[in-house]
C-alpha cells in the first residue's frame, strides 16, 4: 500500500493542515515580538545581530547611564535634558 497525503482520509489532512497553521502563526508571532522587542536597540529600524547583542549584553563602550539615554530610554527625554546629563 502507498501510502502519501493524497491517500489519507480528510481527517488526517485536516490535523496537518491544522498543525501546520498553527505552527506558521506562532512562528510569525515570535518574529514580530522579537521585532518589537529588540528591533530598534542599536537607534536604527529593522532587526540586526548588533540589537541582539544591545539587548543582552549592551554597549559596553559607554557608562550604563549614557547606553540607556541613547538606547531604550531615548524616547523619555527631550534633547536638551539629554545633553545636560550626558555633558554635564
Amino acid at each position: 500500500m502507498n501510502v502519501n497525503l493524497s491517500n489519507l482520509p480528510l481527517s488526517i489532512k485536516s490535523l496537518f493542515t491544522g498543525y501546520t497553521l498553527v505552527i506558521g502563526i506562532g512562528l510569525m508571532m515570535a518574529g514580530a515580538q522579537i521585532m518589537l522587542t529588540h528591533g530598534m536597540s542599536d537607534g536604527e529600524p529593522g532587526l540586526s545581530i548588533d540589537d541582539v547583542v544591545y539587548s543582552y549584553y549592551g554597549n559596553r563602550s559607554n557608562s550604563k547611564l549614557e547606553n540607556k539615554l541613547n538606547g531604550s530610554m531615548k524616547d523619555k527625554a527631550p534633547v536638551k535634558e539629554r545633553l545636560k546629563l550626558l555633558i554635564g
